[in-house]
């Protein structure tokens, strides 16, 4: 057989257009039956709420390599010109199934008894209502705007809601209003009964603009480049260098406009002001800043609408207190179908034992009202030495980090921004305890975040310890993160960017000496890395046997003869969202836990750790993770050569639906 060049693009799928398939993987959540109605509808707010984020980062990334003039294609063989097209023609693709499922939930949510109306539509008695709170709660918050000779267009924040005017007048040719954000987006004007609050605006414009004839209107967004650039090698202070990049971000160059309605003056005046191309534009005919859904899912309280509610289960050894638990074994928890509260409460009692000196801890993404991030300025306190080494550069988390930076500042934590050059991804906890035999670490070492609400909606494990060579590699990991970072020497755990990729390659070519007795299984949120992807289609071609559960992007393409015919990847999309990293390699029976995907950034500009589980009944517990989300027919969809996915024929068993009832029975 002739040999194949494991480098040929033609075996790579696009990273930007693997994550546009998984987006879709998202709306067809929306579109599904089985799903209840306004869970259908939250997922329509999560699809643009990815989409504003792709935009804001992916897409703004290429654009500046295309204005740089960099015309290097990617692994797959696309240039930044040629990826724009690409992506330009598949969102359209995913824009007109939207605009069909919105308007199909939007019927079907009147059926409930739940109507969204347009201004037109509201029957005499409700327009009184809408008219009476335009003018008492929305004209006085209003600022309508000329834009003349005069009056220059104005800037406008990215992801900013606006309504534009064209006027008849010679001297005054168009106008803005910006669509408040004090304001609930969706106006409740009876019982199940709502209007958006653009819907209000433009039908009062006239009071806005007055003594002028309106020829047409149009509402629309600007979404800006997000992507910071910190230069932290020349920056003095980074946590003031990270705010000044917020404030920077506002002014981000245009990348998209979306529009609904208006003439085609209208379109032109905005294309030119934002100096954007018709690639660029996107006209929808249903309403924009659709992420808004979100809210108006968590106003509407109908249970029989929503999935019922889940409470995850709480190992019974942790009732006798986690260090108390700790002192018995090791523990893996399964978030959300087991409780992340063992975990928040070992740091709250960390903070009030006496007998705990230091606790150390990393801080990616903690959300609001942290009760950890609580526990650790109650713990600095109480005169224990606390370290918390704060992310500033988590996207779109960074506001939330500064503030808590300075918080634990103030109370005495010793707060660390991390590694030059490198975002701090890795997920440790370490508490250091005197006890009669001396010094003891207890772990937690995860696959998500340090937050108590998506806790309850991402699929993550906990790994629970006190072993020692692995407290050992902790205080080591932690050492060159706050101090000097050098490459430094473990026993047992292998961190980014030192020599954790080396080490998942050497695990993948290990299986190849097995031959069709090897077999690798692998979770996680992205695969995107060619030169692990290469070591995969290597160790396939020798038959090994290669399961992947990959929820997003995924630029390795199954089933090529010759190739990757022992590869299968599939990815699970429903209710939880699939977030942890397990994986599992046949020869010698290796289980370990990771904050990392094989992905380049995670290798080579984060520090992340790859963390082995030996503790046999432990081992057996992921292994049946990975065994159950296999078997998956539900919410799996499986991965085509040509980049698409495909759902099982039948669709019978739901793999999260089962783990709500099978960590009760399989609780370790």
């Amino acid at each position: 057989m002739e040999s194949v060049n494991l480098k040929d693009p033609k075996l790579y799928i696009n990273r930007e257009l693997s994550w546009l398939e998984f987006n879709r993987r998202v709306l067809e959540e929306a579109e599904d039956e089985t799903n209840p109605l306004l869970e259908r509808l939250k997922f329509i707010a999560i699809f643009f709420t990815n989409l504003d984020e792709f935009f804001m980062i992916r897409v703004a990334g290429l654009k500046k390599q295309v204005a740089a003039g960099v015309n290097r294609p990617s692994f797959d063989g696309l240039t930044p010109k040629e990826q724009l097209k690409k992506i330009s023609k598949k969102t359209r693709e995913l824009l007109k199934t939207t605009e069909k499922d919105y308007k199909n939930l939007i019927k079907l949510l009147k059926d409930e008894g739940i109507k969204l109306y347009t201004y037109s539509e509201l029957p005499k008695k409700l327009k009184k209502k809408a008219n009476k709170y335009f003018k008492e709660l929305v004209f006085p918050v209003l600022t309508p705007l000329a834009v003349d000779l005069t009056h220059p267009f104005p800037h406008l924040p990215s992801l900013s809601f606006n309504i534009i005017v064209e006027m008849l007048s010679e001297e005054l040719r168009f106008g803005l209003v910006p669509v408040p954000k004090v304001l609930p987006r969706f106006v409740k004007l009876d019982e199940g009964t709502y209007i958006y609050l653009e819907e209000l605006i433009l039908e009062h414009l006239n009071e806005l603009f007055p003594n002028q004839k309106i020829r047409s209107v149009a509402t629309f967004r600007v979404t800006r480049d997000a992507d910071i650039v910190i230069q932290e090698d020349e920056a003095d202070d980074l946590l003031e260098e990270v705010e000044k990049g917020l404030r920077k971000r506002r002014f981000g160059q245009p990348v998209r406009l979306e529009i609904n309605g208006g003439s085609e003056m209208i379109l032109s005046f905005l294309k030119d002001e934002l100096e954007l191309s018709d690639d660029d534009i996107y006209r929808l005919k249903i309403p924009l800043n659709l992420s808004d859904l979100w809210s108006l899912y968590r106003e509407i309280e109908r249970p029989d609408l929503k999935f019922p509610p889940y409470i995850p289960y709480y190992p019974p050894q942790f009732e006798v207190g986690v260090f108390t638990a700790l002192k018995k074994g090791e523990a893996v928890l399964f978030h959300p179908y087991e409780s992340f509260d063992p975990i928040v409460e070992l740091v709250e009692e960390a903070a009030e034992d006496p007998n705990v000196l230091a606790i150390k801890q990393t801080l990616y993404r903690v959300g609001k009202n942290s009760p950890i991030v609580e526990a650790l300025s109650r713990a600095a306190q109480n005169g224990k030495e606390v370290t918390a080494v704060v992310e500033l550069k988590a996207r779109f988390d960074e506001e939330s980090n500064i503030v808590w930076a300075k918080k634990l500042e103030e109370d005495g934590v010793h707060v660390v921004y991390g590694v030059p050059g490198l975002k701090t991804h890795a997920k440790l906890l370490m508490i250091v305890r005197k006890e009669e035999n001396g010094i003891k670490r207890y772990l937690h070492l995860g696959t998500g975040n340090y937050n108590v609400e998506t806790a309850k909606i991402y699929s993550d494990v906990s790994f629970l310890t006190s072993d020692d060579d692995l407290g050992e590699d902790v205080s080591r990991i932690f050492n060159v993160i706050t101090g000097y970072f050098h490459p430094p020497k473990l026993k047992e755990i292998f961190i980014s960017p030192v020599n954790l990729k080396q080490k998942i390659l050497e695990l993948i070519e290990a299986e190849i000496s097995l031959g069709k007795k090897g077999r690798i299984v692998a979770k996680m949120n992205s695969l995107v890395d060619p030169e692990v992807i290469e070591a995969l289609y290597r160790t396939s071609q020798k038959g090994v046997k290669i399961d992947l559960i990959v929820r997003g992007i995924c630029c390795l393409r199954p089933g090529i003869p010759g190739v990757s015919e022992n590869i299968r990847v599939i990815s699970i999309v429903g209710k939880y969202l699939e977030h942890a990293r397990i994986f599992y390699f046949g020869k010698n029976d290796a289980v370990f836990i990771s904050s990392a995907d094989w992905m380049p950034r995670n290798f080579h500009r984060r520090v992340e750790t790859l963390v082995p589980v030996k503790n046999e009944k432990l081992k057996e517990k992921l292994k049946k993770i990975l065994e159950i989300q296999l078997k998956d027919t539900a919410k799996a969809r499986i991965l085509k050569s040509d980049g698409t996915y495909t759902r099982p024929e039948k669709r019978d068993f739901n793999s999260q639906e089962f783990f709500e009832k099978w960590v009760r029975e399989f609780s370790l």
